[in-house]
């Protein structure tokens, strides 16, 4: 599982897809607002990517290694 893990390499709904070293995702982070469309109803409105390729905050500091 874990070979499978380190070979993650793919595009998903929030953009390229891959594992780091502490086994949590490194992905794209969106800005999105809740809005009334014309309608009335309430959607969410995409501002934008705010983080490429984020790492988790704390992964320098996690001592597992691939």
């Amino acid at each position: 599982m874990r070979d499978a893990l380190r070979k993650a390499d793919f595009k998903s709904v929030r953009g390229s897809f891959k594992y780091n070293h502490n086994h949590l995702p490194i992905q794209d982070f969106y800005l999105q607002e809740v809005v009334k469309d014309s309608s009335g109803e309430f959607t969410m409105k995409d501002l934008g990517v705010i983080v490429r390729n984020g790492p988790d905050s704390y992964a320098d500091k996690c001592n597992m290694k691939w």
